[in-house]
């Protein structure tokens, strides 16, 4: 998953809970996606939206690396 964020441009860190967060490209976007076991929780504005698999992430990061 880290590695298709790597391609697709999105940078990535471990937050304080030792989970990885993929972040947004653009300053100013209000998304996260956050690992929480085998899936990733989708966050606008540090509000939990979504509970993603990882294919449902990469489609999400997809469509977020067309729209810029």
């Amino acid at each position: 998953m880290l590695e298709k964020a790597t391609i697709l441009g999105f940078p990535y860190q471990l937050d304080e809970e030792n989970c990885w967060q993929i972040l947004p490209r653009q300053r100013g976007e209000t998304w996260q996606l956050t690992s929480a076991r085998a899936r990733w929780i989708l966050s606008l504005r540090n509000v939990p939206q979504l509970y993603l698999d990882s294919e449902e992430a990469i489609a999400f990061l997809a469509m977020r690396a067309r729209s810029r």
